[in-house]
């Protein structure tokens, strides 16, 4: 179950960070009784997926792609299935 956290004044305690990262589910903080974050247990995958998300071949990648999306140079999923259906023989 997700914890939720009231932050007080002096903000997040050391204390509280190690309960909301123990919890599988980690916690959402409130303050002033606004949501205002979540934080999530993570491992040594998730960082190195957070890296690989913000390099910078990643990110000129993504920017290309969408420019080729806004030109209209891209296709629908189904009509991609279908050409690699038919590239593959499947």
């Amino acid at each position: 179950m997700v914890r939720v956290i009231d932050l007080k004044e002096g903000g997040l305690t050391a204390e509280q960070v190690r309960d909301s990262i123990q919890s599988p589910d980690g916690a959402i903080l409130r303050e002033g009784g606004r949501v205002i974050a979540r934080i999530q247990p993570a491992d040594e995958i998730d960082l190195d997926d957070e890296i690989w998300a913000h390099d910078a071949e990643q990110v000129a990648r993504g920017a290309a792609a969408r420019q080729r999306f806004e030109q209209g140079q891209s296709c629908a999923h189904d009509d991609l299935k279908e050409q690699l259906r038919r590239e593959c023989g499947e």
